[in-house]
């Protein structure tokens, strides 16, 4: 052959998965007292998110958000460095360019012994679009705070599917699809146009994880961060730009005007 990619460490050996298939794998490099210290905050922050949603008249289960945490660092602070993860950076930076920013951050949890997972249905976390791109527009990179297993439900993807705008048909979805098991600590990294779901969990312990979507800078966030983290501790500048802060539209011909004056 004449041509042939050059991997020049295990990050770019992760990225050529991901090019090819649509998702792979990476180990977040923390300890195992580092998960348990994550693994109580996460459930402290779940009973304060259920608590504020009560106190503010909302029946999270109504409205079919039970089993979300939305924006979870605000919760739970410590949560934030997984977004800034240094291993996770790295792979970001190379397949979205030196921009990106985050469009969301959930706790997501999928409950014990459930007959009905509303995640188990295929799709793509640009949703309702049937186009593909020659460069990724968005990654999903979900954290698994307990081990995904595939009895507890573990993400299942279609192979490459990223690379086809329509839904493959049912018989090859049945033939192609593969569940993804990770051991706690890991990231499942995928395309977010990669047709992938979540599973049943057929155990009697919920299974925990955390939902990050990056995305090109045109792509806008679920929630304003900005708007929800502005009053988060210790933020640099280049973690505020990652969260979004400084993109807003314009409201007026004048803030355009006085925005390219400072130029």
């Amino acid at each position: 052959m004449k041509e042939a990619a050059v991997a020049r460490d295990d990050i770019d050996v992760l990225i050529e998965d991901l090019r090819l298939t649509g998702y792979t794998t990476l180990d977040a490099g923390l300890t195992g007292e580092q998960l348990d210290a994550l693994s109580d905050d996460f459930d402290i922050a779940e009973a304060s998110y259920a608590e504020q949603a009560a106190a503010a008249g909302y029946d999270l289960s109504a409205i079919g958000e039970r089993d979300i945490i939305r924006v979870l660092p605000k919760y739970a602070p410590v949560f934030m460095s997984l977004a800034f993860n240094e291993r996770l950076a790295q792979l970001l930076s190379r397949m979205l360019g030196g921009y990106y920013i985050v469009n969301q951050v959930n706790g997501l949890i999928n409950r014990a012994n459930r007959s009905k997972y509303a995640q188990a249905a295929f799709h793509r976390d640009i949703p309702y679009q049937h186009f593909v791109s020659s460069r990724p527009l968005a990654i999903n990179a979900l954290f698994a705070l307990d081990d995904f297993t595939a009895e507890n439900g573990a993400t299942r993807v279609i192979p490459a599917s990223h690379h086809r705008e329509d839904f493959p048909s049912d018989e090859t979805v049945r033939r192609r699809q593969v569940q993804i098991a990770v051991p706690r600590g890991s990231f499942i990294i995928l395309d977010c146009m990669l047709y992938h779901a979540g599973s049943t969990n057929r155990t009697g312990r919920d299974r925990r994880g955390v939902n990050h979507v990056f995305t090109i800078p045109m792509l806008r966030q679920q929630l304003h961060l900005p708007s929800v983290l502005f009053d988060f501790p210790g933020l640099s500048a280049d973690q505020k730009k990652i969260l979004g802060f400084g993109l807003d539209e314009y409201r007026s011909v004048e803030a355009w005007l006085d925005a390219r004056a400072k130029k």
